[in-house]
């Protein structure tokens, strides 16, 4: 079982920053009042904002695996979505710096002390190997601990 697939949830609450906009595309919006981008490297990641900005300032974070079905322990994750929410959280969240990185391998590991990790496998069609001998290139985001400001 995953950390994301337990009942209790509320410390995977975050208060921080999303990387840089130039990082994502936007996303036709479906809902009144939510704005969506993916990451530009997959469409796995997306970030859904109450804001048509939210770059530049703190938000509460929370990252929500989609597994497409009601049966949260049996089927597998599709997507991450960061939903964002305005300050102060409602319960307790933790500060966190989130960074992203793309990262080269067969796999990607780390042994930081992180409240979140994630990634994905780029998916632009200069990114794909046909060689399975080279690297592949993923995506990453790490929650690392941030001290409240």
């Amino acid at each position: 079982m995953n950390l994301i697939d337990r009942q209790d949830t509320s410390f995977l609450k975050f208060i921080g920053r999303l990387p840089p906009q130039d990082n994502y595309i936007p996303v036709e919006s479906l809902e009144k009042g939510a704005w969506y981008w993916v990451d530009k490297n997959t469409s796995y990641l997306q970030i859904i904002s109450p804001d048509p900005h939210p770059w530049s300032q703190e938000w509460v974070i929370l990252p929500v695996v989609d597994r497409g079905t009601k049966d949260l322990v049996q089927a597998a994750p599709l997507s991450v979505s960061l939903k964002l929410f305005p300050l102060p959280p409602l319960g307790k969240a933790t500060f966190v710096e989130i960074t992203r990185q793309i990262e080269h391998g067969k796999f990607v590991h780390t042994q930081e002390n992180l409240y979140y990790f994630v990634t994905f496998l780029c998916q632009r069609d200069d990114f794909l190997i046909k060689d399975e001998n080279q690297p592949s290139k993923w995506v990453t985001y790490l929650f690392y601990p941030k001290e409240k400001q």
